[in-house]
């Protein structure tokens, strides 16, 4: 992966020509138990068919920046918030109620809440209910969902919401509706991309080639974190593996699901010869691996 000019026409002539719009939404609620599976993980397990929505849960990103200690609340939400569309609050735990009180009282992230509340406590004198939850109404009414135990129902409504909010991901445009690298969702896409055309990545020469584009145009400050959750998110949705040497993660490859992805993520790309424009690439990494 000596030829960076390469890596840069994967960027500019196929990344930056994808028309697939994706919606990041960080899904907050209660963990499943033995005993009980949450509201949450019930919705999850029935939005995550939508090729257009990326679900998120919050505690994945965290858990990675709170382990390094230079991160502190304040920047967590406002990460949480450059990498988000929606933030959906599954009220249903004393700890979604903390959420919901900490991204409520945050001006950046408050106006991508969205609070998912059972219709019986609609009318509760509560503090959430007069608190925060009355603060998201008055923002934006159309940010709180109500819903009685049926949970399918709830999710035809988030699904109408999300539908109503992000409309325009239906329309071809002429600027790119892909994310760029300085957010989780666009590293993750062009990381599927690189491994496409390239088969199999040493993990150095990938952090190498992916800052060197992301320095041209972002502070390299956040990159780490960026790459390090979009890697964390492309092995547990299966989409990539990884080759071991003496305990050591040495390279990385699609998985098959990868490829099927990699390949739909291929027919969204909006150029004239795009069929030969790619088989271009791929015949240029094999003459730079050969000769």
């Amino acid at each position: 992966m000596e030829d960076l000019d390469i890596v840069y026409e994967i960027y500019n002539k196929i990344f930056c020509n994808i028309q697939h719009g994706n919606i990041d939404l960080f899904l907050c609620g209660a963990a499943s138990t033995k005993e009980k599976t949450s509201y949450r993980d019930i919705i999850r397990s029935k939005l995550e068919d939508n090729t257009n929505l990326s679900i998120l849960y919050p505690e994945d990103m965290f858990m990675e920046m709170l382990n390094r200690k230079k991160y502190d609340l304040l920047t967590l939400e406002k990460f949480l918030a450059n990498n988000s569309d929606v933030i959906l609050i599954v009220c249903e735990s004393p700890g979604s109620f903390t959420e919901l009180g900490a991204f409520v009282n945050n001006s950046e992230t408050l106006e991508k809440v969205v609070v998912l509340l059972q219709t019986k406590y609609k009318n509760a004198k509560s503090f959430i209910r007069q608190g925060p939850v009355e603060y998201v109404r008055m923002k934006n009414k159309n940010n709180i969902i109500y819903f009685n135990n049926n949970i399918d129902e709830a999710v035809e409504k988030i699904k109408k919401y999300l539908r109503n909010r992000f409309w325009y991901l239906g329309y071809k445009r002429k600027e790119p509706k892909l994310k760029d690298l300085n957010l989780i969702s666009g590293q993750y896409y062009f990381i599927i991309l690189l491994l496409y055309f390239y088969q199999e990545l040493n993990v150095k020469n990938l952090v190498t080639v992916l800052k060197n584009l992301y320095k041209k145009k972002y502070d390299i400050e956040e990159f780490d974190i960026i790459y390090s959750s979009a890697i964390k998110r492309l092995f547990k949705e299966g989409l990539i593996k990884k080759e071991d040497s003496n305990g050591k993660v040495i390279k990385y490859k699609l998985t098959e699901k990868g490829y099927g992805f990699a390949n739909l993520l291929l027919s969204y790309v909006s150029l004239e010869n795009r069929t030969r424009i790619i088989d271009k690439i791929r015949l240029k990494i094999i003459y730079s691996q050969y000769y």
